[in-house]
């Protein structure tokens, strides 16, 4: 790993030549996954949690109507336990932002106020940790998709990227601003632990950009993905410290929506839309490769649907294909509303991307429904 850290630095340090030579990479439909639902669930998509066990494969998924943690086999294709979050009483956990399952009787929630939620299967809540910082506000926690928590050993890694107004945040706030914290679940009494890495000097110089971001792990390096920024950074868990950065750019994406006033009506919206940015990114360990989702720009004009129909869910999803040394490999568009935001992730037999969008003509919320996505030169077990 050493090795590949140092490959990664020198790589960022001496590139001379900032763009990338992407081809389009063939894909295919391997199998189509479809499990039937109660009427009273309806998921959360903004997570879910893949797990490979002993005894098969399952997939984790959040009810916003009843309030619990479901797990499905992916084998059988049945729901087969069920996690109650209560939001009140002593078991409460209030409103929270996603979840991460550490082991198989730990649960984790991220809260709001900001707080580690720790509870064991049968829902009962058994620590809760504030997640404060005496230098910038901690107004968001979150474990989705797109940053889920993270781990090494007993240390959880988490992020905080927003301002508290992005529109009255200085060039310069945003410099010292420090977006990823550590602490020690080992501990009794864990202190969070922000580490010294903040945004690239030049983030905002050609005008203010969104700060969200997405990460994942390989190993001892997390990778850090902005979504309004081509370039990837690679922190190393055991250092605590920003070790490079690494382009990986899309050719569907030319330009970013600069911020400049607050927005009035759609008028947000429909420039995010024109611009596209980048989205999730997934660490796919069975191929050892990395998944760089992203939405491209649209022309408005080009669909019937409104602005906030598009913006809620994005016609044009692509992915790009990184290889363990963050090389570009190619990349895939999906055909428009053919898949759903967000709601993806990687398993034995492939990548899984949601076919459930409410744009599409067969879109039927009784089931979940995913098409197993294969790409040209991976290697799959079957």
């Amino acid at each position: 790993m050493t090795k590949l850290y140092n490959l990664l630095f020198i790589v960022t340090i001496i590139s001379c030549d900032p763009k990338n030579v992407t081809n389009e990479i063939n894909a295919y439909t391997f199998e189509t996954l479809k499990i039937p639902i109660e009427e009273n669930f309806v998921p959360s998509i903004t997570r879910n949690q893949y797990i490979d066990s002993d005894s098969g494969e399952y997939l984790a998924l959040y009810s916003k109507t009843s309030q619990s943690l479901e797990f499905f086999n992916l084998d059988t294709k049945q729901a087969t336990k069920s996690i109650k979050i209560n939001r009140e009483g002593p078991n409460g956990v209030g409103s929270f932002n996603g979840f991460t399952i550490a082991s198989l009787d730990c649960l984790l929630l991220a809260s709001i106020p900001p707080k580690i939620q720790v509870l064991d299967f049968n829902g009962n809540k058994k620590r809760s940790i504030p997640v404060t910082d005496p230098k910038n506000k901690v107004n968001w926690l979150g474990s989705t998709n797109l940053v889920p928590f993270l781990f090494k050993g007993d240390t959880l890694f988490g992020s905080q990227p927003f301002f508290s107004d992005i529109f009255k945040t200085s060039k310069g706030d945003a410099k010292q601003s420090t977006p990823f914290f550590q602490l020690n679940l080992s501990l009794g009494q864990p202190e969070v632990e922000w580490l010294e890495i903040s945004r690239p000097e030049d983030e905002w110089d050609k005008g203010k950009k969104d700060p969200n971001l997405s990460w994942a792990d390989r190993y001892d390096s997390i990778i850090v993905s902005p979504l309004s920024d081509h370039r990837l950074w690679i922190i190393s868990k055991n250092k605590g410290k920003l070790l490079g950065y690494k382009e990986a750019r899309s050719s569907h994406l030319n330009q970013f929506n600069i911020l400049k006033d607050y927005p009035v009506g759609d008028q947000g919206m429909i420039k995010a839309l024109e611009a596209g940015r980048y989205e999730i990114l997934l660490n796919d360990h069975f191929r050892d490769v990395f998944y760089r989702f992203f939405f491209a720009g649209i022309e408005l004009e080009s669909y019937i649907l409104t602005p906030r129909e598009l913006f809620t869910n994005k016609p044009r999803v692509g992915v790009l294909i990184l290889n363990k040394d963050l090389d570009v490999i190619g990349e895939h568009v999906f055909e428009d509303h053919s898949i759903e935001n967000w709601n993806s992730f990687v398993g034995r037999k492939g990548l899984y991307v949601s076919t459930n969008n409410p744009n599409r003509d067969d879109f039927d919320e009784n089931f979940l429904r995913y098409d197993i996505i294969r790409f040209e030169g991976l290697e799959y077990e079957d």
